[in-house]
């Protein structure tokens, strides 16, 4: 035994616990830039080059974080009714005041062009407010019709896998990397700490049963157990377990719950049902028709109202046919401007969703097992590749020792 001490050199048996403490990491570290990057495929698709998992997988992850935030964090039916109608009309309304002095001069002008300069301003401002009045009715019924049949004009599936695949798997990285900081890092650090330990098993191994080829099948050993041991401390056990009579233990993930919804549920809420991106959503989407359709009748209904009195006028003089060209020409231009000042509720909507506040809750109150799925998912398909690749590391690392060392 001393014999092979002294021929090797005992420094060099000394560096196998700090040599494999390094590949540890290094194997972990190497774990981790697989898991993410690149972004994008590098090499000749489909089979030979490498594209991060996570990236790869983005439409699928995508599809299993929609399922969980709309099956059992956000009820989006209930989030809408939060928004008060007579609110986001006080919000809404003065955008378009200038809109709603130009279509009454407009309508005035296509019916008569001298008809509106012959009009007392009291009455124009009359007309005004009458016309500005219903235009805060039309806006609370639209409100409440997104209330009463959200289900049907929102989908909140097609948002979240807009934008969290296609070009947007940048962001399912960024989710992802956010949301499990500490456990990556612990990953990586525990490379160290695990290949150390497992080098000194080895060394002492080396003393007693000096035999150089048994380094690659240690080296995939260490290699494959660091990997191992660190992605399982992070997910088990899911409850807190007795270690020992020592204390107790909990997967480093499952621990940080209530921690990692809130900011879950802030990155959610503040990069993808963004109000910004509702409004998107509701404007351009699915909805948009229904909703510029509905304006336009209420518009249009309006319209008939406050100028009940003049219709008698109207048929005597045999202008009825411009008057409801004129109407509906304005029902269209009020329903696009309505549709092109939407985003002034943007600040609003942040306010009364409560997107955030309803998905943090509900998410800190999942069972550990459907909690733990939200992080896991970025690995558990993956998980023994990631780990093979750390076997095979390990194994190169103890060929190099074998050659160039013992």
């Amino acid at each position: 035994m001393w014999d092979f001490w002294l021929s090797v050199g005992g420094w060099k048996l000394l560096m196998i616990p700090f040599t494999y403490g390094f590949v540890g990491w290094v194997t972990n570290w190497l774990a981790l830039k697989m898991t993410f990057y690149p972004i994008q495929f590098i090499g000749f698709p489909p089979y030979l080059g490498w594209q991060g998992i996570i990236p790869r997988k983005a439409h699928k992850m995508a599809s299993k974080s929609v399922d969980v935030i709309t099956e059992r964090l956000l009820n989006i039916k209930e989030v809408f009714l939060k928004v008060d109608p007579k609110k986001a009309e006080v919000v809404f309304l003065p955008a378009l005041d200038s809109s709603i002095r130009y279509t009454i001069k407009e309508f005035s002008d296509s019916l008569d062009p001298k008809l509106w300069e012959i009009i007392p301003e009291i009455v124009k401002e009359e007309i005004y407010h009458k016309v500005r009045r219903e235009s805060g009715i039309t806006i609370r019924k639209v409100i409440k019709k997104l209330q009463a049949d959200i289900d049907s004009l929102f989908d909140v599936k097609a948002l979240v896998l807009k934008k969290l695949s296609g070009n947007n798997v940048g962001l399912v990285v960024e989710l992802f990397q956010e949301v499990g900081a500490p456990e990556f890092r612990f990953i990586e650090r525990s490379g160290f700490y695990f290949g150390f330990l497992l080098g000194l098993v080895q060394m002492v191994f080396m003393i007693f049963f000096p035999m150089a080829w048994t380094l690659p099948i240690q080296g995939v050993i260490v290699g494959y157990l660091t990997n191992y041991l660190a992605l399982e401390m992070i997910f088990r056990p899911l409850l807190p377990k007795k270690i020992l009579g020592l204390g107790t233990y909990q997967g480093l993930f499952l621990k940080r719950q209530n921690e990692v919804s809130r900011l879950y549920a802030k990155l959610v809420s503040e990069k993808i049902l963004t109000p910004k991106n509702i409004l998107s959503e509701l404007i351009f989407g699915k909805a948009s028709k229904e909703i510029i359709e509905i304006i336009r009748k209420e518009v249009s209904s309006h319209v008939d109202t406050v100028t009940f009195l003049a219709k008698p006028a109207l048929y005597a003089t045999g202008k009825i046919n411009e008057f409801d060209s004129a109407k509906e020409r304005i029902a269209v231009a009020m329903a696009d401007n309505a549709i092109e000042n939407a985003f002034h509720l943007e600040s609003y909507l942040g306010e009364s969703l409560q997107i955030e506040t309803m998905m943090g809750d509900r998410m800190s109150a999942l069972p550990p097992k459907e909690f733990e799925s939200i992080l896991r998912s970025a690995f558990q398909e993956d998980e023994m590749l990631l780990i093979l690749v750390g076997a095979a590391l390990g194994a190169l690392v103890g060929w190099f020792q074998m050659v160039f060392i013992i």
